[in-house]
């Protein structure tokens, strides 16, 4: 779990790419659709709806399937405007390469990353079977409850770790940073739950989702990313 991305490689940062190949294949529950919660907003609050600042694995490339691949318990990292799959973030730590995922990636503004990734795993979420131990979950009124680990649970906090390139990991209930995924195997995800804060879906938006389109679009312009022509 301690393998990293090469984050210096300049390709690494490149977003926009002249043909979107879609295809991916999930497996799940099929037919998502926004109304399966009817209290969720149908989309999160977003930073900039024309200039691309996220590039999505085939896999994740539209609503319906980061639907059925939450649901069914799938990873998912973000990393510096990336967001992967557990099989391409597995691919590209073998190979090293990012070239397969920028030829059948899907490039994203920040709206269409709130309505195509983040507003179908909360839903998603939602929809799943929910943590029936949390001190919190009755004072919460039922609510869908998410365990962000204590360095993300703050926008200083989530500035600090993705700006300095760290991942974040998204499954099930948890909305963890790299240092913490990496110590499951030996503390297990109840020390998690203790060690990290509750958050209802409210709290996920206002204190992490939020802030992540300003610090992302920071962290794409500190190393150059906007001044870069595109792909060709």
């Amino acid at each position: 779990m301690g393998a990293e991305v090469d984050k210096n490689e300049s390709a690494f940062f490149i977003l926009d790419k002249p043909e979107l190949n879609l295809g991916a294949v999930a497996s799940g529950i099929p037919n998502y659709s926004y109304d399966r919660l009817p209290g969720l907003p149908p989309s999160v609050p977003a930073k900039d709806s024309s200039t691309y600042t996220w590039l999505v694995c085939p896999h994740l490339s539209e609503a319906d399937l980061v639907y059925d691949y939450f649901l069914a318990s799938g990873l998912i990292t973000i990393v510096l405007g990336k967001c992967f799959c557990e099989t391409c973030y597995d691919n590209i730590l073998k190979t090293g390469d990012l070239a397969g995922l920028i030829g059948s990636g899907r490039p994203m503004t920040d709206s269409q990353f709130a309505e195509n990734i983040i507003t179908p795993i909360i839903a998603s979420n939602g929809d799943g079977p929910r943590m029936t131990d949390s001190p919190s979950t009755a004072e919460a009124n039922n609510a869908n409850i998410w365990v962000s680990c204590a360095h993300l649970a703050t926008p200083t906090g989530l500035r600090k770790v993705y700006a300095g390139g760290g991942q974040i990991y998204i499954f099930e209930d948890y909305f963890i940073c790299q240092d913490c995924f990496n110590n499951i195997p030996a503390e297990s995800l109840v020390d998690l739950v203790y060690d990290g804060q509750l958050m209802t879906d409210g709290l996920l938006y206002e204190r992490i989702i939020e802030s992540l389109y300003e610090i992302n679009y920071e962290s794409l312009h500190a190393v150059g990313h906007f001044d870069c022509p595109p792909a060709v």
